[in-house]
């Protein structure tokens, strides 16, 4: 399994960069996982959007759904290959295709909506997925992605959440978010969202191979996050690069 990122900023972009946005390659699949600001040329480097198989949107705010409807116009003008089954099937909270049918001012015909349900892994030819519930303010999910007795976890938008902790419990990988720099970590809880310590005893307590720190806001210093995440963790850490892959 290998994991590219296509945008690791929180909130809003750093200039030259995108927000959140990972393209996740596994048991022949090709699975997308939030698109934000700027996301989507980031994605066009790597793919042609006819070749997604799903797409998971973790919740609905604009940092991580943005691009989603530019991925809708690529699909209805592009070169449809011939074969191509008209939708890409998008995983999602049950609002998505009103929330984005808003924006657009038309329903998305271009993508099959599926509400997320968390006690209901997704099978896809090798690959399962399982989803769960995490702490922030809108209806948000953390992704499990497990192939071939590897398993990347995705905590999305949380602050401190058993229920995250449990999702990640033994993967080789977690992608955990580190929004916050540690002068705001007393207002994690409030924000919905973690710093870089707050990831590092995340993956310590879940037992985790492997921290990757992503979705920064613009103000925080990664390199700071870094830090103070491999003091709680004890393990190997990462700020993840744009247009990096990682393995799994």
């Amino acid at each position: 399994m290998r994991v590219w990122v296509l945008g690791r900023c929180g909130g809003y972009p750093r200039p030259g960069e995108a927000c959140s946005g990972y393209l996740v390659e596994a048991a022949g699949r090709r699975v997308l996982v939030d698109l934000g600001h700027g996301a989507l040329s980031r994605l066009l480097l790597r793919l042609d959007p006819y070749d997604l198989d799903v797409v998971l949107l973790s919740h609905l705010h604009p940092d991580h759904v943005a691009d989603l409807p530019a991925l809708r116009v690529a699909l209805r003008w592009g070169r449809r290959p011939a074969g191509w089954p008209g939708r890409v099937p998008v995983l999602g909270p049950a609002q998505a295709p009103d929330y984005l049918a808003h924006v657009v001012g038309e329903p998305l015909e271009e993508f099959d909506f599926y509400a997320i349900a968390e006690a209901e892994p997704v099978e896809l030819d090798g690959l399962r997925v399982q989803f769960c519930r995490t702490r922030h303010p809108v209806e948000t999910y953390a992704v499990r992605l497990e192939s071939q007795g590897a398993a990347l976890v995705y905590t999305a938008d949380t602050a401190p959440s058993d229920a995250v902790r449990e999702l990640s419990r033994g993967a080789e990988v977690l992608l955990a978010e580190a929004t916050l720099s540690e002068a705001y970590r007393d207002r994690a809880d409030a924000a919905g969202h973690l710093t870089g310590s707050l990831a590092g005893a995340l993956a310590q307590e879940a037992g985790v191979r492997r921290l990757l720190l992503t979705h920064f806001f613009p103000t925080t210093d990664p390199q700071e996050s870094v830090a103070a995440a491999q003091k709680a963790f004890g393990g190997p850490v990462e700020a993840v690069e744009e247009g990096g892959a990682y393995e799994v």
